[in-house]
């Protein structure tokens, strides 16, 4: 399970570095369910989502592994055909096409490059918008026994 950590650890630092506008990059440990959640805004919370295993023979298995990225913002301008700054409101859209630029076949280590699997809306409260955006990457898992392991050295991707 370590790779997990490290591929979580990688999204946090890439996140970090391409997309400046996010205030707070973290593990989601469940900030925004608090009544004054722990973030700065807009923010980037990562979480496992799920693992599906295949067997490859000899113990060894390619674990393939969702991640969430829910991104939220405060609400802080109306949408309203008549407001005067309307186009803020849609900012977050803009942030998560930012957000899918610097993740979509990234990868900084022994797992796939992501790709993403889905986008969808959130139900959150009055004063914050919040949306997940789930991508898919897989690693292989040696089992040891007793000296083999199997571990993914290169990832090739052709496209017609």
């Amino acid at each position: 399970m370590d790779e997990i950590t490290t591929i979580l650890l990688d999204v946090q630092d890439h996140l970090g570095k391409t997309v400046p506008e996010l205030a707070y990059v973290d593990k989601d440990w469940g900030q925004l369910s608090l009544e004054k959640p722990a973030v700065k805004f807009p923010c980037a919370l990562l979480d496992l989502k799920d693992v599906s295993f295949t067997q490859t023979g000899n113990g060894g298995q390619v674990a393939d592994t969702q991640i969430t990225v829910t991104v939220a913002n405060l609400r802080l301008t109306s949408s309203s055909l008549t407001a005067p700054k309307k186009e803020d409101a849609y900012r977050i859209i803009g942030l998560l096409a930012k957000i899918h630029t610097a993740l979509h076949m990234f990868s900084a280590g022994d797992y796939a490059p992501l790709f993403r699997t889905r986008l969808r809306k959130i139900v959150a409260d009055s004063s914050r918008e919040c949306y997940e955006l789930t991508y898919q990457t897989a690693y292989m898992v040696g089992f040891d026994t007793g000296g083999s392991t199997a571990k993914v050295t290169s990832v090739k991707l052709e496209l017609n």
